[in-house]
């Protein structure tokens, strides 16, 4: 995808007030007078983006001028699992790891749990697209992460709906013994789920990060050896 002037634009403003202060010109001012009621109308998405789109937008500028610009870059995580995601991101980025986040999460007394692969949910960050995620609002506290019908797996406990989706990374396998295996589509090796066993697969690890936030968290990481 190729940058616009506009798009460019947008990645020039280091906050959204900076971006709606641009927006205020003589003209504007003479038809609505006080400038304090013109930023108050801006914020509401009235010939702007809202707080949230601009957020969305610039993020998305951002990872298709640079793959590899870090999310978490320059933030402070403020809990265990954030810090977690934080360290894993770049090295997600580079494709030497390939983290898949199993999580239990209660909102609004309903369970949502499921399996998020890591790397993919860091590229679906565009607010037009469907279910994108706000990495800089997840890392700074200001929203939740949790499973979508577009992850690996997803469950729902007030509709009692699931959904099973291969990504990019991995291909989902069901063992009568096993059970659930994600197979990497890269270097073509299982990881197990079997929080039991000791074994997860080849240059795989498991951890269970403690959290005020949710249920259950566990983080499977898989070092991956690329066939090239």
């Amino acid at each position: 995808m190729k940058l616009t002037e506009q798009d460019l634009l947008i990645l020039e403003f280091n906050s959204y007030e900076d971006y709606l202060n641009s927006l205020i010109d003589g003209k504007s001012l003479q038809y609505f007078g006080d400038r304090e009621n013109l930023l108050s109308l801006y914020r509401t998405g009235y010939r702007a983006l809202t707080k949230q789109a601009f957020e969305a937008q610039r993020s998305f500028l951002q990872v298709q001028k640079d793959p590899l610009t870090l999310f978490s870059r320059n933030l402070v995580p403020k809990n265990e699992f954030l810090k977690e995601l934080a360290a894993r991101e770049r090295p997600n980025r580079l494709g030497l790891l390939s983290t898949i986040i199993y999580m239990r999460y209660i909102r609004k007394n309903t369970e949502i749990s499921g399996y998020i692969d890591y790397e993919d949910g860091l590229k679906r960050v565009h607010h037009y697209q469907q279910y994108s995620n706000d990495w800089r609002a997840i890392f700074a506290g200001e929203k939740v992460l949790y499973p979508t019908p577009v992850d690996l797996l997803y469950y729902n406990g007030r509709t009692g709906s699931s959904r099973k989706n291969n990504s990019r990374n991995y291909q989902i396998l069901c063992d009568p013994f096993r059970g659930i295996i994600f197979r990497n589509t890269y270097d073509r090796k299982d990881i197990y789920l079997d929080p039991t066993s000791n074994y997860y697969g080849t240059n795989t690890s498991r951890i269970e990060v403690p959290s005020d936030v949710y249920e259950q968290v566990v983080l499977y990481d898989h070092v991956v050896r690329k066939n090239y």
